[in-house]
């Protein structure tokens, strides 16, 4: 037998073999190598064209794929989508059977995207253990690409996973977003032919998509919350520049902070002696279980915890935490993730802030709620200034009410009384003259009639300082008799269950009297209202039906009185619009 043979070599390296053979006793002819190395060139040849036609073919598809991807990512569609379409287009692209996406954190890692060409597939939201040995484990360790050829002897629950998919081969590569692990793309066959030897380098061009895709969410994720959290903050901040009650804000800080960090309740208590009382509560389900009117604080509580580290404090888990407050936050709420941040008021604390939720709270969420705490540190300074300041009028009004009544009970008991008596003894001297002294007793005449205007304009003057009527008979009857003297007809409804605090009454009978007084001066009106009601806020109103457009700035007479009503921590309301008659409104609290 003879034969000659030719290796074909394609680019350089040992591609194959051709062999030509004779079973004859003759050798082959001269020369049949040299002819058979002309095949082996053509065959070379032919090979290298069919090598790159398929290279550029792989190559066109890939860079189609990923101009795909990156169309979509330039449309920043939401993360789900691109999750989606790069599992999809990398099992294509590699021939895969399986093809999954994962998110990394806390040791976990979580699908986020899974195609498959047929069969059983990893499902999104599946979490995975990242102990063990598998692909997916191989990278968070090494945060670099990895492949895996065999999952029969590997251990851990991952890995029993990938056996329950009949996976052999796997291949991924890492997601780096701005240079941190964020998870990893994957590509799997169940078949014994492995993933091709570039698997993980044509992965990677699709990782780089995915970070951007990532980065572009967290960027408008950023922006999105960054414009929530100002947006709540100014309107907390606008309640407390109003010096809105403190009770509002504190309703109104407990619903934004809990909106904005996307919890299930959120409360607000206050520290009182040795105990715990809530303020507000919140929940996105709209009801909040029933909370205790306080807790008594003990050592190692939340409360407690958190007045001693003075700064926000995190709990994951309230398993084992001791006390009345962490077994309602575990046991009524049934949360699991809480922030809570103190809140310090001059230096002082005063209390606690709170929001809880059942999956996990933003790392961001501490720093956030501290803004919200600083503002109800703010109202609460306003609201302690402004009740100094109102308790610090109230005194002031009534010390010159106690000195109007001092010195309307010295006129009408000492300066009334001696000009009576003075009136007395200029009768009996008159009686005493002899006939024939006319001028004497005109004179005397002259002098009691004097002496009488006086009188009269001492008890004016005693009335207006402070009206005895309104002391012995209350505001009903003094408003009435104020309505008689009137020179306007005056319709008087009083309806109160009690009688109000002297400072409440002194102020609505001075305010009743000047409107009626102004009213008869100024408004050619042709009746009075006067209203007059109780509750929880006495309120009286004063309207008459004139031409209006009166300015209580203009020596009304009515300055004075708004500030006695402010004093007093009322309300005064006026209203006087041209040919629209002017009506008064006052509101006083009935509780000093």
């Amino acid at each position: 037998m003879a034969f000659a043979r030719q290796s074909p070599v394609l680019e350089g390296r040992l591609w194959g073999t051709i062999i030509a053979a004779t079973s004859q006793r003759e050798p082959l002819p001269f020369g049949t190598e040299s002819r058979v190395e002309q095949f082996t060139g053509l065959i070379a040849t032919a090979i290298a064209n069919a090598d790159a036609s398929g290279k550029l073919s792989r190559l066109a598809e890939e860079q189609a794929a990923l101009r795909r991807v990156a169309v979509l990512v330039a449309q920043q569609p939401s993360p789900e989508e691109v999750f989606t379409a790069v599992t999809e287009s990398v099992g294509h692209l590699l021939g895969a059977d399986l093809a999954a996406m994962h998110s990394f954190r806390d040791g976990i890692a979580t699908v986020i995207g899974g195609w498959s060409a047929a069969g059983p597939m990893l499902p999104v939201g599946l979490r995975l253990p990242l102990d063990g040995d598998s692909a997916v484990a191989r990278i968070f360790r090494t945060s670099a690409a990895a492949r895996f050829d065999g999952y029969a002897d590997a251990d851990g629950e991952t890995a029993e996973v990938a056996r329950g998919l009949r996976l052999r081969s796997t291949v991924g590569a890492p997601i780096l977003v701005e240079g941190k692990l964020w998870g990893a793309l994957m590509a799997a066959t169940r078949g014994d032919e492995p993933l091709p030897d570039d698997a993980e380098a044509r992965i990677a061009a699709f990782t780089e998509l995915v970070a951007t895709a990532v980065s572009n969410a967290q960027a408008h994720e950023d922006l999105q919350r960054l414009a929530d959290e100002q947006a709540a903050l100014r309107r907390v901040a606008t309640l407390v520049a109003r010096d809105a009650p403190p009770g509002e804000v504190f309703g109104a800080v407990t619903r934004e902070v809990g909106t904005l960090l996307d919890a299930d309740f959120s409360g607000m208590a206050r520290f009182a002696d040795d105990a715990v009382v809530p303020v507000a509560t919140w929940a996105a389900a709209g009801e909040h279980p029933p909370v205790p009117e306080r807790w008594p604080r003990q050592a190692g509580d939340p409360a407690t915890e958190i007045a001693e580290a003075r700064h926000a404090v995190r709990w994951d888990d309230w398993t084992g935490i001791a006390g009345p407050i962490a077994a309602f936050i575990r046991d009524e709420l049934g949360v699991h993730s809480t922030v809570g941040t103190p809140i310090a008021v001059g230096g002082r604390l005063w209390g606690v802030l709170a929001v809880h939720s059942r999956k996990p709270l933003h790392a961001t969420s501490e720093s956030r709620m501290e803004q919200f705490s600083d503002l109800v540190a703010t109202a609460i300074l306003n609201a302690e200034a402004r009740a100094d300041l109102i308790a610090s009028r109230a005194r002031i009004v009534s010390a010159a009410d106690e000195a109007r009544r001092r010195i309307e009970r010295d006129l009408h008991d000492g300066t009334q009384q001696r000009l009576i008596a003075v009136g007395l003894d200029l009768q009996q001297l008159r009686a005493a003259i002899s006939q024939g002294q006319g001028d004497t007793e005109s004179a005397l005449v002259g002098i009691e009639a004097d002496l009488e205007s006086i009188l009269v304009d001492l008890r004016e003057l005693s009335h207006g300082l402070h009206p005895p009527l309104l002391a012995r008979h209350g505001l009903g009857v003094s408003l009435q008799v104020l309505a008689r003297r009137s020179q306007l007809p005056v319709h008087v409804e009083i309806d109160l269950t009690e009688r109000p605090p002297p400072p409440v009454e002194t102020a609505v009978y001075y305010v009743v009297s000047e409107a009626l007084t102004n009213a008869i001066k100024h408004s050619h009106a042709s009746e009075i209202t006067v209203v007059v009601t109780g509750g929880g806020r006495l309120r009286a109103s004063i309207a008459d039906d004139g031409v209006g457009g009166a300015d209580p700035s203009r020596g009304s007479g009515l300055t004075g009185l708004f500030d006695r009503v402010e004093a007093l921590g009322g309300r005064f309301a006026f209203d006087s619009p041209s040919q629209g008659g002017t009506r008064i409104l006052v509101e006083l609290p009935l509780e000093h």
